[in-house]
């Protein structure tokens, strides 16, 4: 590779981190944005769980024990904290590179601690695991996706681990239940990371040529 062409890529590789930070930044705020609302969603589906519904057709009777519903409430007003201090640091625009990191991890962290509460790996909110690891593609960080995804992984295995821990609870799910979930966990995260990859050399190889055609344009 030629001197000229070793600058070309030197400035494209700038370029893309300038760019890259504009976008962990604009997609830190989309973030925050949809994980309040998904708290809020999943929130009414727990206030429904608790005191029932009926409408119509539409019937659903309150399964919800007064102690879960309590522990749940208290879980969704610290997740609501933490989306509250990401929103303080971006408008004051504090933003550290280990910001997206912090609010990754705690989504992780307040998600397997509802799951705990309630059925541990029989819980249908172990889906929202994914949903953390694709609001992890937004910033467009590959070692964010890799975070989510090692922690999504760790957190569906401490469940399990706390099922085994607690088999009085009855919260075990079949061996190859398990096997799935983790394999759908880590294959999720190869594709966001391969994802991420093709967007990063999409901007570089239109870089250069947008680079080559003006100097051919010289």
């Amino acid at each position: 590779m030629g001197t000229g062409e070793t600058g070309v890529a030197e400035r494209v590789d700038r370029q893309w981190f300038i760019v890259g930070r504009w976008q962990e930044y604009e997609g830190e705020a989309r973030a925050n944005v949809l994980r309040f609302a998904a708290i809020a969603a999943f929130y009414i589906v727990e206030l429904t769980n608790y005191y029932g519904l009926k409408l119509g057709v539409l019937e659903v009777p309150p399964m919800a024990t007064a102690s879960f519903h309590q522990a749940a409430t208290a879980v969704a007003v610290a997740w609501m904290m933490l989306g509250l201090v990401i929103l303080l640091c971006l408008k004051e625009r504090i933003f550290p590179a280990s910001l997206k990191y912090f609010s990754t991890g705690g989504d992780l962290v307040f998600l397997t601690c509802v799951i705990t509460l309630g059925t541990g790996p029989k819980s249908p909110l172990v889906a929202a695991y994914f949903v953390v690891m694709a609001l992890a593609a937004l910033r467009f960080s590959l070692g964010l996706v890799r975070f989510a995804t090692l922690g999504s992984m760790a957190g569906y295995l401490f469940l399990l681990g706390y099922a085994w821990w607690f088999p009085e609870r009855k919260l075990h799910v079949p061996r190859y239940h398990q096997l799935l979930v983790v394999l759908a966990l880590g294959f999720t995260g190869i594709v966001l990371g391969q994802v991420i990859r093709r967007v990063h050399g999409l901007a570089k190889d239109y870089a250069a040529r947008l680079q080559a055609g003006r100097g051919e344009s010289a």
